[in-house]
């Protein structure tokens, strides 16, 4: 697992900030993540989904290595959790048949409980203030009719006298949904960094297709998409190592 830096300017920012984004850990191992995280000591921790495998009320071990990482993250710095399709079941999200039978997104309430016992705050197509930041988490739009988002609350996100960071799982949804939304950081996960990368592009995303546009680096200097933690499963990564993002908001003359 490598570690990549952004700089971006400040902006609206009222002092300089670091914040970790963490992403597609899909029950993996916490321990190396949460190595990294001691070390940087970010002032927040931003988790744009895929964390869990799922949130229906199973446990394994993957659901176990997710809760780790939650409770770890909570010790070291203030950490926000949106979900990705993974935790609204994972590739059966895609299927049209999974999203008749759904109908709407149900997360079992003692996951939900063990969420809240581990100090995270869980973002839910909702947003939060804290230390005079706004956090909000855009939730997989995969179940929902039409596989759109509900991007109705972000017209209230968007109101608010304050800096926005918004979680967002899908980097797909940055041109059709947020480009044009007043929000200072958007950070995302989902391409897996194209799952292969050649000449430092990434070969193909679900929802983007070959050759994706978004699946990792920094976009228009306040869109970042990491290429998340899960290391190969059935698809190789190839040239294409996992990686944890540190952001650094500073102004360009510190």
């Amino acid at each position: 697992m490598k570690k990549t830096v952004y700089t971006l300017p400040q902006g609206r920012f009222p002092k300089p900030l670091r914040m970790a984004l963490v992403s597609d850990l899909h029950g993996g191992d916490p321990a190396p993540v949460l190595r990294v995280l001691e070390e940087e000591k970010p002032d927040y921790i931003l988790m744009p989904g895929d964390i869990f495998e799922r949130l229906d009320g199973a446990e394994d071990e993957e659901h176990e290595n997710a809760l780790a990482l939650l409770r770890g993250a909570a010790r070291i710095a203030p950490t926000f959790y949106s979900t990705g399709n993974h935790e609204d079941g994972g590739v059966r999200s895609w299927s049209p048949v999974w999203r008749i039978a759904v109908k709407k997104r149900e997360y079992a309430k003692k996951d939900l409980n063990a969420i809240a016992q581990a100090g995270v705050t869980f973002l839910e197509d909702s947003f939060v203030l804290k230390d005079g930041l706004a956090f909000g988490g855009l939730c997989s739009g995969l179940i929902n009719e039409g596989r759109a988002p509900k991007v109705e609350w972000l017209t209230e996100f968007c109101r608010v006298d304050a800096p926005r960071i918004l979680l967002c799982h899908h980097p797909e949804y940055y041109e059709p949904y947020l480009r044009e939304l007043p929000i200072d950081l958007i950070v995302s996960g989902h391409a897996h960094g194209g799952q292969w990368r050649l000449f430092g592009r990434g070969v193909f995303a679900p929802g983007q297709g070959i050759f994706p546009k978004y699946t990792a680096g920094v976009a228009e200097d306040r869109f970042v998409i990491s290429t998340g933690l899960k290391k190969s499963g059935k698809i190789p990564r190839i040239f294409n190592e996992p990686e944890i993002v540190i952001i650094q908001i500073k102004n360009e003359k510190q």
